[in-house]
């Protein structure tokens, strides 16, 4: 059976060309497909810049090669390119199955022009792809079963369009070409914000020390030079979790390669840890920091603390490690004050020396979310308008900030963080 997986594109209608870095379960689908005997394939649309128009025009003219199915992943940020892509699909005539997943499909398993699987599905895709096919099922939703993640293949790169070294990479750029990697799967905290139905709130499940390097060293054979670890936390307070840290460290430290990762701030991370990272090449850690202040950080059930937050950047900057803070304005309960609290910290922060990158976004309520909730029952939720990831947009005020707040505020510390 010849099966096809697409990331669908945003381009068309975000004004936006996103081509950091390819998303890694399409490639792992694959690379689980071709393990059941099928042949698969992985087009990143998106990064290809193929609208539903394109494609529409490909799949019309080579109706003899079409495959028995297809399949897309969808989050919230390109829902409406996968409804797009789906339509022009079924205009040229394509009328075998179409399988959609991913985050948006869990939080949204009803309504879609195809079949929703519901969770993570490698354990049961190869099966849920010959049923459909066989039976010619066209919608409906199924749920997914996980399969343990010592069994889950490495990604499938060869049959993936683009190759991984043509991608641009992430910022902070440590390295290229660069690629991407998962060393763990779950996120075990409760960030009222947080939009990953998928992972949040999920025990964290670990690879071997010895898969990680085997799927390291493939990457490296190809060309690829750095990676951006893609664990929702991969720096963590646990002994536990920093001891198996420090062990796929050890695996993977004379391979060479340059890498980034995202942490969650805490006291309890060792400088130990940090040097066994610095050790194997890791030149930069994503920390979500979103406020300074204590008051605010307890409103989003963010679980740290300004000492965490200050404990950490000084014990990475030691190990050598560069500190890249992911900030927020617009976090629940957050006032000007607040802001004006976390941008004079951020500036202690970068005048010490500690910070050598920052990101600010606009916290949005996204459905799926506590925060979305929270926003629907005390009245001052706002739909986001459709043309672009809402998370860089000022669009409404919340009860504590008006939009020239937010965009002031952002402003500033974008400023800041280019100092």
């Amino acid at each position: 059976m010849k099966i096809q997986l697409f990331n669908p594109p945003v381009h068309h209608y975000s004004g936006v060309h996103y081509r950091m870095n390819p998303p890694l379960g399409l490639p792992i689908l694959a690379a689980v497909l071709e393990q059941a005997g099928h042949s698969a394939e992985v087009w990143d649309l998106e990064a290809l810049t193929v609208g539903p128009r394109k494609l529409a025009q490909a799949f019309g003219k080579q109706q003899a090669a079409w495959p028995d199915a297809v399949g897309f992943t969808v989050t919230n940020h390109n829902a409406r390119g996968t409804r797009e892509s789906i339509e022009a699909l079924r205009g040229v005539g394509y009328d075998r199955p179409i399988l959609v997943g991913g985050p948006q499909v869990m939080l949204e398993p009803d309504g879609w022009d195809a079949i929703a699987v519901v969770g993570e599905c490698e354990g049961n895709i190869a099966a849920i792809m010959d049923d459909s096919v066989k039976r010619g099922v066209l919608s409906g939703y199924i749920a997914g079963e996980p399969m343990p993640i010592e069994d889950i293949p490495a990604p499938l790169w060869s049959k993936h369009l683009p190759k991984p070294r043509e991608y641009d990479g992430n910022m902070p750029k440590v390295g290229h070409p660069e690629s991407i990697s998962m060393w763990s799967r779950g996120c075990p905290h409760r960030c009222l914000f947080c939009s990953n139905p998928l992972y949040k709130g999920q025990r964290i499940r670990y690879r071997s020390p010895e898969s990680v390097r085997a799927e390291l060293e493939t990457l490296k054979r190809m060309g690829i030079r750095a990676l951006f670890v893609y664990d929702d936390e991969l720096v963590q307070g646990f002994g536990a979790h920093q001891r198996w840290l420090v062990g796929v460290c050890e695996a993977i430290r004379d391979l060479g390669l340059l890498w980034k990762c995202q942490g969650r701030c805490s006291t309890k991370i060792e400088p130990d840890t940090l040097k066994a990272m610095y050790d194997a090449g890791c030149r930069a850690i994503m920390w979500g920091v979103e406020s300074f202040s204590d008051k605010v950080l307890r409103a989003i059930k963010k679980d740290t603390t300004e000492t965490d937050i200050w404990h950490t950047l000084e014990t990475a900057s030691a190990a050598g490690i560069g500190n890249w803070l992911f900030l927020m304005v617009g976090n629940y309960q957050e006032t000007p004050q607040d802001l004006a609290y976390t941008a004079s910290r951020l500036k202690q922060a970068r005048d010490r020396g500690l910070v050598q990158w920052v990101q600010c976004t606009v916290c949005t309520p996204e459905p799926g979310t506590e925060l979305y909730d929270l926003a629907n029952a005390e009245g001052w939720y706002v739909e986001p308008p459709q043309s672009g990831p809402q998370m860089n947009q000022v669009y409404a005020p919340t009860p504590w900030l008006t939009e020239w707040d937010l965009r002031h505020w952002q402003s500033v510390m974008r400023r800041m963080g280019k100092q």
